[in-house]
């Protein structure tokens, strides 16, 4: 018996169609951005219970009747049922982020559907370390996640479960006990990395895996509840109901996901499916029958598909600072029309093809044109995004002719043992003198550095990532990094956030250039000001942060040096402190007064780097948007720099007998601040420099340095 038939044997659970459209509203909802619904992710969750109860109940249904499992038939089944919308939803995200997207951000993109179309997006996000609640540039294929863990799990669950069944004489107690055995490694293996690479545990299969298996045990456990008690089949329901509530509302960006908090929805999944084993239906399994949720639990996996694409590329195609209002109006529309698109996917795609009225049904033929389309796809993708940025390859570009004399020659200089400081400085006045010129339009360099298509590329810089040295949110010990002349007896400090880290380039050389011996003491995200501040989203105090300061100061204290040189972003908000700009601001310059006075209590003097500007926009976008004027993209410096927190940093700083550097004329010596500085780019995301314009830069932070 195929799994068709069997499933047209088992009796109908609209039950189960509800709780598919429970899932898919918690989704769609928290994409939208519906505050209360802040733990709505667990609605993929759901959707991993559900899948793995329905395909295994196939799956052993077909086992018990024919004694096998057609393999290719049920990857037929499985293409027919999930690739026509899923190619119809990537080729029109395809089409509408080449049209809305700038071209460096689409061939990102570009990737990003190359790998859903082959069901490894999940894999491709997993290693760019990308994070699902704050991703930066948000890819509008990154839902695809969740059907790449799907899709991977049903490629070896027929076969694993044939395996399991010769193993076990087809005994379904054998059959449970290695279902049971797989879901709980998976499970151990979720719960022991969530906390050690959240990252990798959130997209991966082998973490993941469990909650399909927990849907899989299901099939054994239901057959022996065909007598459950209503009231006790309803109280499980309830139950169920209510732990998959309690996640949506409780759970947020901060709860650390799979791990244990997945087993909650998980487990609410599993009470609402038991529960609906029994001869009559409960209380809630009538709700759940409702006609409207029946309705979207039919087009919920085009409804999922739809509405990521339609938030994302909305929001990028809006103006950069949409009002809240037009936002909530927009979304809403958006949300909308993805309902409308869901439903004519269904009706007039998804159905007919996944029922073979419009392909047949022959095993083979399907696989054949699933291929086809697949790869059809993936390769329109990877030549549109090669396409898109061809112009901005270096090794393209060097081929096209001869580079401009300054840009040339600053990069000769930057090649060089030691930088010119000469040359470097009169890189900027020149740049921006023509990017301010009304006459004239500046194309892109040719030899940019870094590349446009690798912002974060260091070039000729060293980086303190490469060593381990630039701490992210979790850590607070301080490595051992020591730079520069290490035999030295005159100790200098790099010290504070991401901040003080782009310029560790520049201090870098000049540590070399003068004999000192460099300590850096760098964590994302963590100011050197001394008081708690709130972690980058706001959801909690950074309490690590404050274990990783007092740890910094000791090691400086440690350190007796001559020098400490501190930076940061200064756009914090300071632990049960004033919300109003002003009152943030009065508290982060005494924060800067404490620091300053805790370093030279130590005998340091102390050199406060003014705080780099932040962006309205992603630079690199602009700038591929613009590359045959780039001075489309300058910024007045009036908007770009925050002359009341500069001014306030160089005051706390004089006031307390520390030295201040105004790094502001560097970057834009100008009234228009260019994104390009003699054939550098000046920055590399919205709000820090480029490595290799640190750099550059050697010269003039050198001359700074000199009296210290």
């Amino acid at each position: 018996m195929t799994d068709s038939a069997a499933a047209r044997s088992a009796p109908r659970r609209p039950d189960l169609e509800g709780l598919r459209a429970v899932a898919v509203v918690l989704v769609v909802l928290f994409h939208a951005g519906v505050k209360p619904l802040a733990g709505g992710y667990i609605g993929v969750d759901v959707f991993f219970v559900l899948s793995g109860f329905l395909i295994t109940g196939l799956l052993v249904t077909e086992l018990e009747t024919s004694g096998r499992i057609a393999l290719t038939s049920f990857y037929a089944r499985r293409a027919r049922r999930i690739l026509p919308a899923s190619i119809l939803v990537l080729a029109v995200t395809l089409a509408l982020s080449a049209v809305i997207l700038a071209p460096v951000r689409f061939a990102t993109v570009t990737g990003d559907i190359a790998a859903a179309a082959l069901y490894v997006p999940n894999v491709r996000f997993a290693l760019d370390a990308t994070d699902y609640w704050h991703p930066g540039a948000v890819s509008p294929v990154l839902h695809f996640w969740s059907l790449g863990v799907e899709e991977q799990f049903y490629l070896v669950w027929p076969t694993f479960l044939i395996l399991a069944a010769s193993l076990g004489r087809r005994s379904h107690r054998h059959l449970l006990a290695w279902i049971v055995g797989a879901t709980v490694v998976s499970l151990i293996l979720g719960l022991l990395l969530t906390p050690r690479s959240p990252t990798a545990a959130f997209y991966l299969l082998p973490t993941r895996a469990w909650e399909l298996g927990a849907g899989a045990m299901l099939v054994f456990a239901g057959r022996r509840l065909a007598t459950l008690p209503w009231r006790t089949a309803t109280s499980m329901a309830i139950a169920g109901v209510g732990l998959i509530v309690v996640a949506a509302l409780a759970f947020d960006a901060r709860t650390p996901f799979p791990g244990v908090a997945a087993i909650v929805p998980v487990a609410g999944a599993a009470l609402v499916i038991l529960a609906g084993a029994g001869p009559r239906p409960t209380a809630v399994a009538s709700v759940l029958s409702a006609r409207p949720l029946q309705f979207l639990g039919r087009i919920s996996y085009s409804l999922y598909l739809w509405h990521w694409p339609l938030i994302v590329l909305g929001a990028a195609a809006a103006a950069p600072r949409e009002p809240v209002a037009a936002s909530v109006v927009r979304v809403t529309l958006e949300v909308a029309a993805a309902v409308v698109l869901a439903a004519a996917t269904y009706r007039w795609l998804e159905d007919p093809l996944r029922h073979g009225r419009a392909i047949g049904t022959v095993p083979r033929r399907n696989l054949g044109l699933a291929l086809a389309a697949s790869l059809c796809l993936v390769a329109i993708a990877v030549g549109s995004g090669t396409v898109a940025i061809a112009r901005f390859v270096p090794a393209t570009v060097a081929a096209a002719g001869e580079a401009d004399p300054l840009a040339t020659d600053l990069l000769a200089a930057a090649s060089s043992v030691e930088p010119s400081p000469t040359r470097i400085q009169g890189a900027p006045d020149e740049t921006v003198s023509a990017a301010t010129s009304p006459n004239r339009a500046i194309p892109l360099p040719l030899d940019m550095q870094p590349p446009l298509v690798d912002p974060f590329a260091a070039g000729p810089a060293a980086t303190p990532r490469r060593s381990g040295c630039g701490l992210n949110d979790p850590q607070t010990e301080p490595p051992d990094c020591v730079d520069g002349d290490r035999g030295s007896d005159r100790t200098v400090v790099l010290f504070g956030d991401s901040h003080a880290m782009h310029w560790f380039p520049a201090m870098e050389w000049v540590a070399e250039h003068r004999g000192w011996r460099l300590v850096t003491l760098v964590k994302a995200s963590c100011p050197y000001e001394d008081l708690p501040v709130m972690l980058g989203d706001g959801s909690r105090p950074f309490t690590e942060c404050a274990e990783w300061r007092e740890n910094a100061f000791e090691r400086i204290a440690a350190e007796h040096p001559m020098l400490v040189v501190v930076s940061a972003n200064h756009d914090r908000v300071p632990v049960d402190g004033p919300s109003d700009p002003e009152g943030v601001r009065q508290a982060l310059l005494d924060g800067e007064g404490r620091t300053i006075e805790r370093l030279r209590g130590l005998g340091a003097q102390v050199v406060v780097l003014g705080d780099t500007p932040t962006l309205p926009f992603e630079p690199v976008e602009c700038l591929s948007r613009h590359a045959d004027d780039i001075t489309q993209c300058a910024i007045p410096r009036s908007t770009l720099f925050d002359e009341p927190w500069l001014a306030g940093e160089q005051s706390t700083a004089h006031a307390s007998k520390a030295g201040f550097v105004d790094t502001a004329d560097w970057l834009c010596p100008g009234d228009a601040c260019p994104l390009v500085v003699g054939g550098y780019l000046v920055y590399r995301d919205t709000n820090h420099i480029s490595l290799p314009l640190s750099w550059a830069l050697s010269g003039r932070l050198d001359e700074a340095l000199a009296s210290y």
